[in-house]
């Protein structure tokens, strides 16, 4: 036997073993003498692998043998291919009779379908709160002048609004009532006003009487052009009321006042009592009241400020009602605008999970963002409580009523093998044959899903087969 040459440089093996004598060696076993001694082992390992495939093949024929033999010798509790166990007959490939007693074996129950009546929700659109500015206003003063009082809490009036002794004046952030007094403001150019109204009816109430005295008078006493003279003062008089009281409502001093001040005026017989009228403390008096009921967003004036008519005293919003500016995918926006305005949406604040609250979308925008793809909306929210504040971010959620041709149809009888979904429907309530028909799932829910029936699905009113449901699919 002869040494081989080293192996592990990829030579050829000379000899394995011995030749017995008078042997002559093949051709095949010549070849395995020339070949590589790496490539005789993965040669052997590879003849390995094959065996144990071909037993692993051989093994898996015969369980599946086997297993076929079982399930056709084992009594299915479901209905066997071709309707072949007692009791079942098979009308078609979509229709199925059974008997009674197999009803009661398979547990067949049903349920009828209904419309669908549950609204589906859109994707959550992102928004912010705002104040309403229908809500909103701004205060002035009707008459320049200067601020001599501040409203408080009560309803009442001060003239020292720290509340160094007694009640402090109002402050940003309190709510006010619809009329409460917020300032006092004394305007010179009022009390002008009103003392040339007074000074008017004084002159026509003068003017009426000299009129009336010369009419009294016979013919040929008084000469014709001083009664015609008193009757041009009386007009003069009157334009001159007239003109007095048109200022004032121009400047919308309120009527009862007015009404107030001519029948006191008319009351006065000497200058001496239209001196201590136009004296009155109240003559020159401004109150500053709020329209409406709401929150002092802002307070611009204290005691002593010297103020116009165009300066802004108090802004008073609505806050029980915010303004809500949302965004909407495009894609969302044909289902929006299918719906009649306003459309109901809940509100949601991120930080409070459990926080609800109820509003509507009022406008959809008419320009989509070319960068995010989304429209403008904006509605309201209610906000009675006062838990929502302005600027804060919140989710809006519409309900959109469920579209025409979507029924309800109990999930458990469904049957789907991941391409179809089926139901089994009972047309004849007496009679126990059952159809299979397709349906479209739309949505889902956890008791109950919502489908859109195929040209031969299901309609309201129907039974669909709710109980032993893959029992008849088999």
């Amino acid at each position: 036997m002869t040494n081989p040459r080293n192996t592990s440089t990829g030579s050829t093996v000379t000899s394995v073993v011995a030749k017995p004598p008078g042997v002559r060696a093949g051709p095949i076993r010549f070849f395995a003498m020339r070949l590589p001694a790496h490539a005789i082992h993965w040669g052997a390992r590879a003849a390995g692998l094959l065996v144990v495939l071909s037993l692993l093949a051989g093994g898996t024929m015969a369980v599946r043998e086997q297993l076929e033999k079982k399930s056709t010798s084992t009594t299915s509790p479901g209905l066997p291919a071709g309707g072949a166990r007692p009791g079942v007959e098979l009308l078609s490939p979509e229709t199925i009779r059974l008997n009674s007693e197999v009803v009661r074996s398979l547990g067949i129950r049903t349920a009828e379908v209904s419309p669908a009546d549950r609204p589906r929700p859109l994707p959550p659109l992102q928004g912010v709160l705002n104040v309403d500015l229908n809500r909103t206003v701004r205060i002035h003063s009707q008459f320049a002048g200067i601020v001599v009082a501040l409203g408080t809490m009560d309803g009442g009036e001060t003239d020292r609004p720290a509340g160094e002794s007694g009640p402090r004046g109002l402050r940003q952030w309190e709510k006010v009532q619809a009329g409460q007094l917020l300032a006092v403001v004394w305007s010179k150019d009022l009390g002008e006003k009103k003392s040339e109204l007074v000074q008017a009816v004084s002159d026509l109430r003068l003017a009426r009487d000299q009129l009336a005295r010369y009419q009294s008078l016979t013919e040929g006493i008084i000469a014709q052009k001083e009664v015609r003279a008193a009757e041009a003062g009386v007009r003069s008089a009157e334009n001159s009321v007239a003109k007095a009281e048109a200022t004032l409502r121009a400047w919308r001093l309120p009527e009862e006042q007015i009404r107030a001040l001519i029948a006191e005026a008319e009351k006065l017989g000497t200058a001496a009592a239209r001196r201590e009228l136009t004296a009155a403390k109240t003559w020159a008096r401004v109150e500053v009241r709020a329209p409406f009921a709401g929150t002092l967003l802002e307070k611009n004036t204290n005691v002593g400020d010297v103020v116009d008519t165009s300066a802004d005293l108090f802004r008073i919003a609505d806050l029980t009602r915010l303004t809500v500016a949302a965004q909407v995918y495009e894609e969302d926006l044909p289902v929006l605008l299918s719906l009649p305005l306003p459309i109901p949406w809940e509100v949601r604040v991120p930080a409070r999970t459990n926080f609800r609250a109820v509003g509507a979308l009022e406008q959809i925008g008419e320009i989509i963002d070319p960068t995010q793809h989304t429209a403008l909306v904006s509605g309201t929210v209610n906000n009675r409580g006062g838990e929502l504040k302005a600027g804060q971010f919140v989710t809006c959620t519409v309900a959109v009523p469920p579209q025409s041709g979507e029924y309800a149809v109990p999930t458990a009888a469904l049957v789907e093998d991941g391409r179809t979904s089926v139901v089994f429907v009972q047309p004849n309530r007496a009679v126990p044959t059952y159809v299979r028909r397709p349906v479209a799932v739309v949505r889902r829910y956890y008791d109950v899903c919502y489908v859109r029936a195929e040209p031969a699905g299901v309609r309201p009113g129907d039974l669909v087969v709710t109980g032993g449901v893959l029992q008849l699919n088999q």
